[in-house]
């Protein structure tokens, strides 16, 4: 998915319009806290962008991805240059992922498959005001948490028919969804007000 996501175009929402930026061309460094350190991410669609602008009318909204070690970052940079119409063949992407698996697998069993994610959200003003964290030691073992986290509510039928945002579910839902992605976790946390200023530096 990530390889066919560099022939699409990254969206980042300005003053509640859309940017459309080449993906892979805005570097920025990010501090994830507790063992993951800062790192390097990247431009890349990813369908939260438009679904917090469009459910919760935010007017500045961007995403990053990174991958470690760096050499994968520089790979992608790299894979960026091929013509668009190449990256976006899904059968020929899925055959290079699939010759690239066995190498993956072994970087992954010398340096690990950490997932970690940061969302913050500022004042107008730029102070950060909500942080949140979260840090799993597997990626493979997070993704399949929170789909089992989601398809328990809905087997509880607190989830109605249809296709929707996460955002657009009740609170309670939500929290419940949470709860359980938690699991395993080793860091998965909230901080607002003025210490999530103090975090972001």
């Amino acid at each position: 998915a990530t390889f066919l996501l560099l022939a699409e175009p990254s969206l980042w929402i300005r003053d509640g319009r859309p940017d459309y930026l080449v993906p892979w061309t805005k570097r920025s460094r990010v501090d994830f806290g507790a063992n993951v350190g800062e790192r390097d991410v990247f431009n890349l669609d990813e369908p939260e962008v438009f679904m917090i602008h469009d459910s919760c009318g935010i007017e500045n909204v961007r995403s990053s991805f990174g991958t470690s070690p760096d050499i994968w970052n520089a790979l992608f940079g790299l894979l960026r240059l091929i013509p668009e119409p190449v990256l976006a063949n899904r059968e020929l992407m899925q055959l290079f992922a699939a010759f690239s698996l066995p190498v993956v697998r072994a970087v992954d069993a010398l340096v690990g498959s950490t997932n970690a994610m940061r969302v913050e959200g500022k004042s107008r003003a730029g102070n950060a005001t909500a942080c949140f964290t979260c840090i799993h030691p597997d990626l493979e073992s997070a993704v399949g948490i929170g789909a089992a986290a989601f398809a328990v509510e809905m087997l509880l039928g607190k989830v109605p028919a249809g296709v929707h945002f996460p955002v657009d579910l009740a609170d309670e839902t939500v929290d419940a969804i949470l709860n359980r992605a938690k699991v395993e976790s080793e860091v998965f946390s909230l901080v607002r007000g003025s210490r999530a200023d103090s975090n972001n530096r």
